[in-house]
């Protein structure tokens, strides 16, 4: 009878949120407070979501706040982000005072990645890289600065990356899979082309038989007539090389772009607090940091 009750206090107490789970990313904080997010390994932050609640212990009514909707895009691509917390209004979904926070996903790139961009100042300029295919899992974004939109020129409207292909590759086969796509529809259209033209697909998985070819181009073609800043995010891709009788894998990504390696901490913020003493001297103190919570 008393193992029952301790079996039913333990579930109800589990079903509270942000009480139970070693990777639970749930944490309150009080003000001057930061979250500290960095990668095992010393990956890379990839698009990580945070979201903010009006309760504790992530409850009631979840947004986000202006700052936790640019760090999204702020922290991609760095080994590590910090993101000051306050209990401002949020600005989506909940406008209510933030309390309590969580992080919804934190993707991270593994460490080596090599990583190439479509979108730069020499392909602006009318330059077109060459590159052999590394043997190793890569990955192509539309520039820099993703997800912060992408820049084009009236001028320049074709943007373009080559790999070349090794001899002791041929026979082989090249997985791409597309990780996000947001890009002008109207003007602009992305494709890889061999022997002959794809339209990269959203969200699926294209494979290219390496049969009577050397090289390969990733173009990106624009139309559009005026020279700005596109109304949109860009792309990021996974190239991976693979044997032809390889089948069991999800995605070409899941080499390179981890969902288990993030590591998140709460920190005090490291504004001193000033007193004047009795010779009106100033005496500081560094706030002490809080206690490190690991997921």
């Amino acid at each position: 009878m008393h193992r029952v009750i301790v079996y039913l206090l333990i579930t109800i107490f589990c079903t509270f949120p942000c009480k139970c789970g070693k990777n639970d990313t749930c944490r309150n904080f009080r003000r001057r407070h930061i979250l500290k997010m960095t990668c095992n390994n010393g990956g890379k932050l990839f698009l990580p979501e945070v979201v903010g609640f009006y309760g504790k212990d992530c409850s009631l009514c979840q947004g986000q706040s202006a700052q936790l909707l640019t760090h999204k895009y702020n922290c991609s691509w760095r080994k590590r982000c910090k993101i000051k917390l306050n209990k401002r209004r949020m600005v989506t979904g909940c406008y209510r005072n933030m309390n309590s926070m969580k992080v919804l996903r934190g993707p991270c790139i593994q460490n080596g990645t090599k990583i190439y961009d479509l979108i730069t100042t020499k392909t602006l300029n009318g330059k077109n890289p060459v590159y052999y295919l590394p043997e190793t899992t890569i990955i192509v974004r539309s520039h820099q600065n993703f997800p912060w939109n992408y820049r084009y020129l009236t001028n320049r409207p074709l943007h373009r990356l080559r790999f070349n292909i090794r001899m002791e590759n041929i026979g082989r086969k090249i997985v791409l899979s597309v990780v996000h796509m947001d890009i002008h529809s109207a003007t602009d259209k992305i494709y890889i082309i061999y022997n002959k033209l794809i339209n990269i697909p959203n969200e699926k998985d294209l494979e290219i038989d390496i049969e009577n070819i050397s090289y390969f181009d990733i173009e990106l073609n624009s139309t559009s007539f005026i020279s700005n800043t596109a109304r949109a995010d860009g792309f990021v891709l996974c190239l991976k090389l693979m044997d032809k009788t390889s089948q069991n894998f999800n995605s070409a990504c899941e080499d390179v772009i981890r969902n288990d390696q993030l590591q998140i901490s709460m920190l005090k913020s490291s504004l001193k607090k000033c007193m004047k003493g009795k010779k009106r001297r100033r005496h500081c103190r560094r706030r002490n940091r809080t206690k490190r919570f690991t997921d």
